[in-house]
């Protein structure tokens, strides 16, 4: 996807398809405020629960990307680039501890830290949840991008951290999806 689900989309999920509401959320809204803001408080759980909704909606295997995509999406194919838009830090760029707004921001407003896919908040504004497990009998799973928390070493490209146990909840950990392709043949 190029930008992390935000609350907006989430909402379809807690309403249509039994999702669990963030514990920040008006009940089972999301804050107007808010929906454009990638969802948080959500684990990998419900982060998993939401792609196999969506898959049933759209007819299309969705899935949390591996370690491994979600990489390829932040750098491209071509380099080994240290952020989505290249090896010099730009705090302007991205939603990180530096720029100092304490907070989530609506995705996709830092056009200029796109990656070369055009993927948006490919560091920043949210931890992302992957598929890749740290730590299957303690229930870690990798996440990357670093959070609005977190300064440029964790917003790095290659940076990953454990994350939180599959059940916990956090105002910095979000996700992304991954659409595959249908093989024919």
């Amino acid at each position: 996807a190029r930008a992390p689900v935000t609350n907006a989309q989430y909402q379809l999920f807690v309403e249509h398809g039994g999702g669990r509401a963030p514990t920040h959320w008006e009940g089972d809204r999301s804050p107007k405020s808010l929906e454009s803001h990638p969802v948080v408080y959500v684990d990998h759980d419900d982060a998993v629960a939401y792609c196999r909704w969506l898959s049933q909606v759209t007819g299309k295997q969705v899935r949390l990307p591996s370690m491994a995509e979600w990489e390829k999406a932040a750098r491209g194919d071509q380099d080994k680039r240290i952020y989505p838009w290249g090896d010099a830090w730009e705090p302007t760029r991205c939603n990180s501890k530096e720029l100092g707004l304490g907070a989530t921001t609506p995705v996709g407003i830092f056009p200029e830290g796109a990656s070369p896919y055009g993927c948006h908040d490919m560091s920043g504004n949210v931890w992302e949840w992957t598929a890749d497990v740290y730590d299957k009998e303690a229930g870690y799973f990798w996440a990357k991008g670093g959070s609005w928390r977190n300064d440029a070493e964790w917003a790095r490209a290659s940076a990953a951290g454990s994350g939180l146990i599959v059940w916990g909840r956090d105002a910095s950990y979000g996700f992304r999806c991954v659409c595959v392709p249908i093989s024919h043949g």
